[in-house]
């Protein structure tokens, strides 16, 4: 199984068969394991190729368990013999299914079913850089000054977080932008404004290159600096 993040979403590639035993076991831990830093989670089921009761039940015993932190589950890419079982055991009221990870992912924007709720995730601003340590950084940096954000490292997950969470800031690296703007990413960056960070943004003074981030982010969008 191969996972990756997309924003604060892990999404876990399956493959083979989630059944009794050795399999479902794994997949149960590595979600475990992911459950110390994430609470919503995509299991991307286009590769499995059946599974039993019992790899169903796992299934729902990761949902409830996330479910119980204020996290969630989602599915996509299911096979038509795994939905036939989901829908005949009725747990495709419990278990949605999505057609992709950009479905599944978007999906948590949504309000919950009582329509009470407002969006999970709210977001301001979609942060994209290749460094890990510049965006752990940016999230604390403007978390602190009120804003909501995700963020990625690398375009293609950055235009599933773009369709997801239709932000009104972009702030990208200057290298990532010239990669994406020419792609899938560019074509949905629609009316979000987008600042483009110096390359020397990760070696200057960080409260002076922070404060300036700040300033641009609100020349942008019109409203006071934090």
């Amino acid at each position: 199984m191969k996972q990756r993040t997309i924003g604060e979403i892990a999404v876990i590639e399956c493959s083979g068969r989630i059944v009794e035993g050795g399999e479902a076991a794994s997949l149960d831990k590595q979600v475990r394991d992911l459950e110390v830093v994430y609470r919503n989670f995509v299991l991307d089921l286009r590769d499995v190729a059946f599974a039993d009761s019992a790899g169903l039940g796992v299934l729902v015993r990761v949902l409830l368990r996330l479910r119980r932190s204020s996290g969630d589950l989602k599915l996509c890419s299911v096979a038509p013999n795994i939905q036939k079982s989901l829908d005949v055991s009725r747990l495709s009221s419990v278990l949605p299914s999505y057609d992709g990870v950009d479905a599944a992912v978007a999906a948590f924007q949504l309000p919950s079913s009582d329509g009470d709720a407002p969006a999970r995730n709210q977001v301001d601003i979609l942060c994209v850089h290749r460094s890990n340590d510049v965006l752990a950084y940016l999230h604390e940096l403007l978390r602190r000054a009120g804003y909501g954000l995700m963020t990625s490292t690398n375009v293609s997950d950055a235009a599933t977080l773009l369709i997801a969470t239709r932000p009104r800031i972009v702030v990208i690296d200057a290298q990532s932008r010239a990669m994406g703007m020419s792609g899938r990413f560019g074509g949905l960056i629609g009316d979000a404004h987008v600042v483009e960070l110096p390359p020397t943004f990760s070696i200057e003074d960080a409260g002076e290159a922070g404060q300036r981030l700040l300033s641009d982010i609100a020349r942008v969008s019109g409203s006071p600096a934090p």
